[in-house]
């Protein structure tokens, strides 16, 4: 009985196979086997200018600012803001910065809103003066820095009129996404929350002033991502980046490293500043700085590259500015080196088809990987496009992805499925892009990749 049963499955199968195969079904069957690929792709080694990476020179510096520079540095002082009670100078902003053309260029913006910038033998002060006129409980002041004013930041009025001065510097910036990064700023020598402990009258506000400071600036900016100085315990509530402007110093990026690691504690005039351990922060808000000015640039990328790099790495930086090389020394090879490491650096290193007879579909899987140093803190949409060899466009479709969760070291497989067409037979591209929401800017994978517009060319099948 088993046998007979067996026998005409059998003879049923080879029935069904023949008129398949009258038909033409069985051909197409296997032919569309034949589209189950596979592909292994390797990362280039090359330098990519990337949108939100890289260098940060001076904005006001349109030398320095080359083509490869993606990102732009603006340090405001509060007298060039508001020179007049009420009245902001978003005039001498945009010229003096040039703001117009770098967002032509789309380029980005690093942005630092300043009370007190040292300065040499002359030097008075970076705050407005009706505002000096109606608090005048600074110290003036001359140090190793140099010279300058530091305001009083416990003053109420102070207080206050900063506030306004920060909502309206917000309001301006929220109108796009030109300004990326916003660094505090407003307390201390250069924004760096600390000043020379030697000077009389010249100190840090209590810490829940600072915390008001802080807050002046989370409530106003909705574009940018905010930055600290240290790794305070307002840095950690809110979950904003850090910043080291001692960039290729050991010493100072090691301390500042361990108090990453360990917390710890700054002396103000009253209530001390916490330090919060915030290991790992940089996987989901990201890192920045700028060079030190102790230590000659060509030794940071010279004698002490090695050094250098590492420090970079450790730090997981995402940009160096506004002192950073330029000119031919951002052509040189400790330069490119640096900016290789720079921030993310994502790419495709495995795809595989596969054809479903079910569901007539070609499906297409990718394993993306970031080789940077940081993630992509923005999560651009990314889109998948299916061409024929001749570059007419057949299918696109979203690539279901947050690029924000591809840190370092990290997979993220992609599946999509797309209709088969009869014209995928003798040939088709798979082509991706990266853009920001305005389909303004692209980010580059890192992959040798033909540049079809805005889309790279990742694979090609040449059909039969």
């Amino acid at each position: 009985m088993g046998k007979k049963r067996t026998s005409k499955i059998l003879l049923l199968l080879t029935a069904v196979i023949i008129a398949a195969a009258a038909t033409g079904l069985f051909s197409i069957y296997s032919y569309r086997c034949r589209l189950n690929l596979t592909a292994a792709f390797a990362e280039t080694d090359e330098f990519i200018a990337n949108p939100l990476i890289g260098f940060a020179p001076t904005a006001a510096d349109t030398e320095a600012c080359e083509d490869d520079t993606q990102l732009v540095y603006i340090g405001l002082t509060w007298a060039e803001w508001e020179p007049t009670e009420g009245v902001y100078d978003i005039q001498y902003l945009e010229e003096t910065y040039h703001i117009e053309r770098w967002q032509e260029e789309g380029k980005h913006a690093v942005l630092r809103f300043l009370c007190d910038v040292p300065g040499s033998s002359g030097h008075v002060m970076d705050i407005p003066e009706w505002l000096y006129l109606q608090t005048m409980d600074g110290s003036f002041y001359t140090t190793s820095y140099g010279s300058g004013y530091s305001p009083n930041y416990e003053n109420s009025t102070f207080r206050a009129a900063h506030r306004a001065a920060i909502e309206a510097l917000a309001d301006y910036c929220n109108e796009s996404d030109f300004v990326a990064y916003v660094e505090l700023g407003s307390l201390g020598h250069w924004g760096e929350w600390h000043v020379h402990s030697d000077v009389e009258g010249v100190g840090m506000p209590d810490a829940e002033i600072c915390r008001e400071y802080v807050m002046d600036y989370y409530d106003s900016f909705t574009n940018a991502w905010l930055l600290m100085r240290r790794n305070y315990e307002m840095a950690a509530e809110l979950g904003l980046g850090l910043y080291n402007d001692m960039t290729g110093s050991e010493t100072s990026t090691r301390g500042w490293l361990s108090w990453i690691k360990n917390g710890g504690r700054q002396q103000t005039d009253g209530k001390a500043l916490e330090y919060r351990a915030l290991e790992n922060f940089w996987e989901t808000a990201p890192v920045g700085g700028e060079f030190t000015s102790a230590t000659p640039m060509e030794e940071m990328l010279g004698e002490n590259l090695d050094m250098t790099l590492s420090l970079i790495e450790e730090t997981h930086m995402s940009f160096i500015g506004p002192y950073c090389p330029t000119g031919e020394e951002a052509e040189s090879e400790g330069a490119q080196e640096v900016l290789k490491r720079l921030g993310y650096r994502l790419y495709i290193s495995g795809l595989t088809t596969s054809y479903s007879l079910r569901e007539d579909e070609l499906r297409i899987s990718m394993t993306w990987e970031n080789t940077g140093i940081a993630p992509m803190y923005w999560d651009w949409p990314v889109t998948m496009y299916i061409c024929t060899l001749d570059g007419e466009l057949e299918y696109a479709e979203t690539v279901e992805m947050n690029l924000t969760q591809l840190v370092p070291g990290a997979q993220i497989v992609t599946e999509n499925s797309i209709p088969y067409s009869e014209q995928l037979q003798s040939g088709f591209m798979i082509g991706v892009s990266i853009t920001d929401p305005e389909q303004e800017e692209t980010l580059k994978l890192a992959m040798d990749a033909e540049e079809m517009g805005l889309v790279q060319v990742i694979y090609v099948y040449e059909g039969k």
